[in-house]
């Protein structure tokens, strides 16, 4: 993706030299595109493709009516959303905010340079984004209600690789490794620290405090704290077990004991339940590690290092025994071909280029906690290949595949709503 600032900067410099006054672009059944709209995502689009309004006016006009097919089938597709009765959960919604959020933020170096460049405070940005989130959403939705079951043969991925071989995008210089992570986790000393002071939180609660209150204050849940401890809806499944076990015996308005988890300790308040989803709201307590903690991860990290290189355990074997990453049942430790340049952490990055195959790098720390990886592999750019990117060609073809399938359904549904282009 081009850099997000550069996009911002020209989309501002541009749109502010050629504002026009408003007017409906197009109706879609009882909806309106205003030319505004239409603009604002041409100028954005202009400045990924490097095309200059003012030097390329026809580019830019072509770029202009294909945004408004753009907008008009994504109106149709909301229409028919709406006919289908499909909705997104709100709690969807706040994930998947939160997430693009995230990315605009490390995109642009920073939530401080995010609100310079938009001219807009983080709340307001959010604020601004949610409506497409939504409608993003929904359309995803409503296309993989219809075209996730469609499939796609052999011979029909070997005679797309035929057409679009040359162009078909390179790999970059790639890396095949297995990693093992070990987590800094706090001692008991912190644990009984934690405890102590969800007590106190719990024991305010019940004189009478408002949780939504205690919530924006003491949680150390940076998401929910925020709303007052609110987690919208969520299937009891997707919460760890201690927590869900804990929630679902509460009835609305109910408040739990103190809730041990691997995060830390939680209050926990039933607002909603049905079925298997129900609507939360939470106190987290974390558990701070200290500099003792960082240290015997360390040691111990150092050790089963040395015991692999000791030939007194494998590699795969200690992965499976010792690490703290959540897919090391699946893979062992091994994360498969990556590109170097997908991989944000430097540090992660310094530690694989200086390794030769099969050999175990020293421990190094990220933001995730301590690592050890084994380089088993290295490959240069190359283009892609049948035999060893079957899947990833797979993967493009079965897109290109729905892509089409789903013009023509969205050309049979224009049939049955009103359309008028203006522009």
């Amino acid at each position: 993706m081009k850099n997000i600032l550069t996009a911002i900067v020209l989309t501002t410099s541009l749109f502010a030299q050629r504002q026009i006054v408003d007017k409906i672009a197009a109706v879609v059944d009882d909806e309106i595109i205003m030319a505004s709209e239409v603009q604002q995502y041409a100028f954005f689009e202009a400045a990924n493709q490097k095309i200059n309004p003012a030097l390329d006016t026809a580019a830019f006009n072509a770029l202009e009516r294909k945004i408004i097919e753009v907008l008009i089938n994504q109106k149709i597709l909301l229409a028919q959303a709406r006919l289908d009765s499909i909705i997104i959960d709100e709690g969807q919604v706040e994930q998947a905010l939160d997430q693009q959020v995230r990315e605009r933020v490390q995109q642009a170096g920073g939530e401080a340079e995010l609100e310079k460049y938009l001219g807009k405070s983080l709340k307001e940005i959010k604020k601004l984004y949610k409506s497409n989130v939504r409608k993003q959403l929904l359309t995803q939705k409503i296309q993989n209600s219809r075209f996730q079951d469609l499939k796609i043969s052999r011979s029909e991925i070997e005679a797309f690789f035929d057409l679009h071989k040359d162009s078909l995008p390179e790999v970059g210089a790639s890396v095949n490794f297995s990693q093992i992570l070990m987590e800094i986790k706090a001692g008991n000393e912190a644990f009984a620290e934690a405890e102590k002071n969800a007590k106190i939180l719990l024991d305010s609660i019940k004189k009478g405090a408002d949780f939504a209150s205690l919530a924006k204050v003491f949680s150390s849940d940076p998401g929910s704290g925020k709303k007052g401890g609110d987690l919208g809806w969520f299937n009891r499944g997707d919460f760890v077990k201690e927590f869900a076990d804990a929630a679902v015996r509460l009835e609305p308005g109910e408040i739990s004991g103190i809730v041990k988890s691997e995060f830390g300790y939680h209050i926990i308040q039933m607002i909603e339940k049905t079925g298997e989803k129900i609507h939360t709201r939470h106190i987290l307590i974390g558990v701070a590690t200290g500099a003792n903690d960082k240290s015997e991860t360390i040691k111990k990290i150092t050790s089963v290092r040395q015991d692999i290189l000791d030939a007194k355990i494998t590699f795969e074997k200690a992965s499976l025994q010792f690490s703290d990453d959540p897919a090391k049942k699946g893979n062992l430790g091994n994360m498969g071909w990556v590109e170097l340049s997908t991989l944000q952490d430097k540090t992660f990055l310094n530690a694989l280029n200086g390794l030769k195959k099969d050999e175990i790098s020293q421990p190094f720390e990220t933001q995730f906690g301590f690592f050890i990886c084994r380089l088993n592999d290295r490959r240069d750019n190359r283009r892609l290949n049948l035999k060893d990117d079957w899947q990833t060609i797979e993967s493009i073809a079965l897109r290109e595949k729905q892509g089409k399938e789903m013009e023509k359904w969205v050309t049979q549904l224009r049939t049955k709503f009103f359309v008028d282009v203006r522009l």
